[in-house]
């Protein structure tokens, strides 16, 4: 315990380090531009400081012509970033004495969404429509209410029954404090389910249904707290309990599932993050990169029921980068690393749940330590585009954008497993695959990817996404 509170406290010091190192080289030229005033038009929910918050500049600062542009352009991806906003646009008034004025024009989204859940619940959506099992539907209702009293908080009730039953409410406050440093979150969630997947057999994830349910029950109860000195750098800290439990028949068919033949399993888990974040999109990146890093405990030695306390550290990167016109290239890359290697089966999921290894879709990867990357070229076809639908009144609703892009791509990630399952061939092995695709990029956070795949066992295919691609990593 005192030696992960230790490594903790490292990966502290080196978030802070590796913030500060982060600094804009200087540009040099004397043709100085003071900003006087910065009006905002078209934010009706939304408060004023939230907005000044995510602007490269302030009220009085110096700026060099040179930097005008740049600044601007920057401020308006910090704008979209927070997904508040359709559509934002800068204007700039000049004054006597090099003083300007900023005009800053958003349009807000709808940010209630009491929306009926309707939705798949296999892995991904390439697997429900093959298996085509319907049986796999969740419904309920769920409540989203962005920027909650106008001040970027979130606020989530969800009611889900059907395949898997869930209940949750969870809070946040992003922006504290005099200078909107710091933030709080808050929050549980329940989930229930009549079948579960019990263990991974030749690869592939096995299900199975007692006849006494429910199959498994997790309660998970959480709060956190985040630290922004700055606009792209983030220091996160989480603390949380976990409590599940299974019906016997499930002890008995896989003893691993919860370790050591247990009906019950409940830990806290404290973990530190670390991100840095300067993409021009946190949606669909196409410049830009960003580097996280997560330091956790996975059990504190406070509750005996769980007897394999274990330390994880996850590394990110993300580099994305304009080649040409309209073609751009980016590298995702992911880490794990676990000083437990023996784990309960619920706790030791690597590739194939999260992460996926393009044209491995059915297939899962159980083990304590993993590494995958990926690699990209995109050929945009359509230039992010806005069309006006006419007969929609609501400005929230009736302007939007699109964009297209054609992808290759190539794949490859290797999982580490000390204790295999004879049957698992795919894990302690590299794996790779490539293939071709297209993304279609929408309003709301909405990307439709369609790919074509192939793996290095020479399987292929067309495999179907939906999905805010980047913000599972």
């Amino acid at each position: 315990m005192t030696k992960a509170i230790h490594i903790l406290m490292v990966c502290l010091l080196l978030g802070h380090t590796l913030e500060s190192l982060a600094r804009e080289p200087m540009p040099f030229s004397d043709d100085k531009l003071i900003v006087n005033e910065v009006l905002i038009e078209g934010n009706k929910i939304t408060k004023d400081f939230v907005i000044l918050r995510e602007l490269v500049f302030s009220i009085g600062d110096t700026i060099l012509k040179m930097e005008l542009l740049p600044f601007i352009q920057r401020s308006k991806e910090n704008l979209l970033n927070l997904a508040l906003f359709n559509f934002v646009s800068f204007d700039v008034s000049h004054l006597p004495g090099n003083r300007i004025i900023f005009h800053i024009e958003v349009t807000e989204r709808w940010y209630i969404w009491p929306i009926p859940i309707l939705e798949y619940a296999d892995r991904n959506f390439s697997e429900f429509i093959k298996n085509k099992d319907w049986e796999k539907i969740n419904y309920g209702a769920w409540l989203r209410w962005n920027n909650f009293r106008g001040r970027n908080e979130l606020l989530t009730a969800k009611i889900k029954l059907g395949y898997i039953k869930e209940y949750a409410l969870a809070y946040t406050v992003p922006n504290l404090g005099k200078r909107q440093r710091h933030g709080l979150t808050t929050g549980f969630n329940m989930k229930q389910q009549n079948e579960i997947i019990i263990a991974t057999v030749h690869n592939k994830p096995e299900e199975y249904r007692p006849q006494e349910v429910p199959a498994m029950t997790r309660l998970n109860a959480f709060m956190g707290y985040q630290f922004r000195r700055k606009l792209y750098g983030t220091h996160s800290l989480k603390f949380e309990y976990y409590d599940y439990e299974v019906s016997d028949s499930v002890a008995v068919v896989n003893p691993n599932y919860l370790g050591d033949g247990n009906t019950h399993l409940n830990y806290f888990y404290l973990s530190y993050a670390f991100n840095y974040d300067i993409r021009d999109s946190k949606v669909y990146p196409l410049e830009g990169f960003r580097v996280s890093m997560k330091a956790e405990q996975v059990g504190l030695g406070i509750i005996h029921d769980f007897g394999n306390p274990a330390f994880r550290f996850v590394g990110i990167l993300m580099y994305h980068q304009k080649l040409a016109n309209r073609v751009y290239f980016y590298n995702t890359t992911k880490g794990r690393y676990s000083s437990g290697k023996y784990m309960p089966y619920i706790l030791n999921r690597a590739l194939g749940y999260n992460e996926n290894l393009s044209g491995y879709e059915p297939y899962v990867m159980d083990g304590s330590d993993y590494f995958i990357s990926k690699y990209n070229i995109k050929f945009q076809i359509i230039k992010p585009t806005d069309y006006t639908i006419p007969f929609i009144g609501m400005k929230q609703f009736n302007k939007i954008h699109y964009a297209l892009y054609f992808n290759m791509f190539a794949d490859v990630g290797y999982v580490n497993n000390l204790f295999p399952n004879p049957t698992n061939t795919m894990i302690n092995n590299w794996q790779y695959s490539a293939g071709a695709g297209f993304d279609f990029v929408t309003y709301y956070d909405q990307v439709f990817r369609i790919d074509f795949a192939i793996n290095r066992y020479g399987e292929y295919g067309f495999f179907f996404h939906i999905e805010t691609p980047f913000s599972r990593w």
